[in-house]
């Protein structure tokens, strides 16, 4: 984790622990900047983590404001970095149900920008769990000149923290297409739910900060168990 985002994630902690309600004033740029001792660029890449994901609103002239605290089991669309990081303070577990090298076809080959017909990728289905009842079934296709390695155990957990902390992967965007659907009679069971019963599905493309994509994933959704919240600025 870079110097800003634990910077991001510290304040987070004390908005969510009521160090600091909507409302309130946060200290300046300078006084955290002293706080934390890093530089005012740090500071600034911190708060636009936070004024990102709907946390604080600044005010030209004014100040910096708490806006929001996280709203409990919710997943914020723009938010990049995996289940883990957007729904903490809940357990997210995974069951491995796939997980193998492949050629992809087309389709994948397209949104990870692979060139050659017979470059392999890291394949890997999930169920992933939020407080132990399934959130959604997760498939994922990884490029392996930037994921230079994963094994079934790190599917098991955080993937994403994984590909920061020990292949030190940055993570910069994503494009997420998202629609509603009808489960298959493949997909219900896993979530022990109906065929034909409504979902949404995400189809995903990740990227590194330097725009080069490393993950595409699908992912259909249990209609009872996820909810989103886009934080939107004028």
């Amino acid at each position: 984790m870079l110097k800003y985002e634990r910077i991001a994630q510290d304040i987070t902690s004390a908005i969510a622990n009521d160090e600091y309600n909507v409302g309130d004033k946060l200290p300046s740029v300078e006084q955290l900047k002293a706080r934390y001792e890093v530089s005012k660029s740090t500071i600034i890449k911190a708060l636009g983590i936070l004024q990102r994901d709907g946390i604080i609103f600044q005010t030209r002239g004014s100040g910096i404001y708490v806006r929001n605290k996280n709203k409990s089991g919710y997943i914020n669309l723009l938010k990049t970095k995996g289940f883990s990081d957007n729904l903490q303070g809940h357990e997210v577990t995974s069951k491995v149900l796939t997980f193998e090298t492949i050629k992809p076809d087309d389709e994948v080959r397209a949104h990870l920008r692979l060139t050659e017909q017979d470059e392999e990728v890291y394949y890997v289905e999930r169920i992933r769990y939020l407080d132990h009842n399934p959130l959604c079934i997760e498939t994922s296709y990884f490029n392996k000149t930037l994921v230079t390695h994963l094994d079934r155990d790190s599917a098991e957990h955080s993937i994403f923290d994984y590909l920061q902390s020990q292949l030190k992967i940055n993570i910069g965007f994503s494009d997420i297409y998202f629609y509603i659907d009808f489960l298959t009679e493949g997909e219900a069971p896993q979530l022990d739910l109906n065929l034909n019963d409504p979902c949404m599905r995400h189809d995903l493309t990740f990227y590194t900060n330097k725009g080069i994509p490393f993950d595409y994933s699908k992912i259909v959704y249990h209609y009872e168990y996820a909810n989103f919240f886009i934080p939107i600025e004028n």
